[in-house]
């Protein structure tokens, strides 16, 4: 529990700089700076996997990285980034799509894990619990809220949830296909 605690207050706090970067330096700057570092993460990945050295780097990924992880380090941290750069590009004169739907990556899954991983009794799919998927729901719904009317954000939070309980990887396509929901209810 402790490690998906560092995973995810990490999650929460890179998520939260993205989304201020964002609301502050607009659509076309953030597309330009989330592109370096999706560059540098990329880079720094191949790097550690070829036995290259980045000491403060390696021990963030050290802390957040899952076992199925390790053969593509900081992978979860580079397809965010690929789907908040297509968010971006795609919905860059729509920003309150793009933050409602990194929004309910960065809160609604660390909500979901966290609460799943400590109070999760009834299993739903793999490693997936009810109490997670509706915590998920539940915060996803609040996100999307902040920015569109309530019968969009529970369409779209419901949508997002079922998203992250498929097995697909959340960090790219329960961004996306939120985006996509929303704009289509708008």
């Amino acid at each position: 529990m402790k490690k998906e605690i560092t995973r995810k207050a990490i999650h929460i706090l890179f998520g939260t700089l993205f989304l201020a970067l964002i609301y502050f330096a607009g659509t076309q700057m953030s597309t330009l700076i989330i592109g370096l570092f999706l560059i540098a993460g990329t880079l720094i990945s191949i790097g550690i996997t070829r036995g290259h050295k980045f000491p403060f780097i390696e021990k963030i990924v050290e802390c957040v990285e899952r076992e199925n992880e390790k053969p593509f380090p900081g992978k979860a941290a580079v397809l965010f980034f690929i789907s908040a750069i297509i968010l971006l590009v795609l919905f860059k004169n729509n920003p309150s799509v793009i933050m409602a739907a990194l929004s309910v990556q960065v809160f609604g899954d660390s909500a979901a894990a966290l609460i799943g991983t400590k109070y999760g009794k009834h299993k739903l799919y793999k490693k997936k619990t009810w109490e997670g998927s509706i915590t998920c729901l539940i915060v996803s719904i609040i996100c999307i809220n902040i920015f569109f009317p309530l019968q969009i954000a529970i369409i779209a939070g419901i949508i997002a949830t079922l998203v992250e309980i498929l097995p697909l990887d959340d960090n790219l396509f329960v961004p996306l296909i939120t985006a996509a929901a929303i704009r289509t209810l708008i």
